[in-house]
């Protein structure tokens, strides 16, 4: 269970505490009290339940000593987790036109999310054009890498300063590869939030 405050990760916890249906405790660890949670401010509790992946939007109604009391805004839908779910990580992407040769990996700085990517790329392609995108992960936990294959649209091209990036928009994803892209966005996150405890993920 990952709980996120203002788009960053602030805990992680095997379980948390259900007091009532629609109220949380999730424990909070020494090295998290430095962060400034504030109460009545929201929160995301991002889990897994079936191997799908689910988010609850909350408020922090508390914040005690040793745990966040948080309180339900709506109920856990599946249905939300395309809009909502996404991180930032440098992974191995490959990019390739429709009816062009694959080409090799390479590493890539990717937003990523279950609908879609923004990716930094100096591949030329034009709004509308079709591409298919092969992303890989180190699963870690598992000891294997993950392998997830889509066709995706160009929806805009983006010039900021660091360099080039084109938006994407998943228009063919299987649904296990839907299932792996969101496991793997929520790795990232969680080691997001690792990297910020200085700890070695999924250790």
């Amino acid at each position: 269970m990952l709980v996120v405050v203002g788009d960053h990760p602030v805990t992680h916890v095997a379980r948390a505490g259900r007091v009532t249906p629609s109220t949380l405790i999730v424990p909070r660890k020494a090295d998290e009290r430095r962060w400034g949670v504030e109460p009545q401010g929201e929160a995301d509790v991002l889990f897994v339940h079936q191997s799908r992946l689910f988010r609850w939007p909350m408020r922090v109604e508390e914040v005690l000593p040793t745990s966040y009391y948080l309180v339900s805004l709506q109920d856990p839908r599946d249905g939300e987790r395309r809009e909502f779910v996404r991180a930032t990580a440098d992974l191995q992407v490959r990019l390739t036109p429709k009816s062009q040769p694959r080409g090799a990996f390479k590493v890539m700085s990717v937003e990523l999310s279950a609908s879609g990517m923004r990716v930094a790329t100096d591949l030329v392609a034009a709004e509308g054009d079709l591409l298919e995108v092969t992303l890989r992960m180190d699963q870690h936990a598992e000891g294997r890498a993950a392998t997830i294959t889509a066709l995706a649209r160009v929806v805009r091209e983006l010039l900021p300063e660091s360099g080039r990036e084109l938006a994407l928009e998943f228009v063919e994803l299987k649904s296990a590869d839907e299932d792996r892209l969101l496991q793997m966005v929520f790795r990232l996150r969680e080691a997001a939030l690792f990297a910020r405890l200085g700890r070695r993920p999924f250790a």
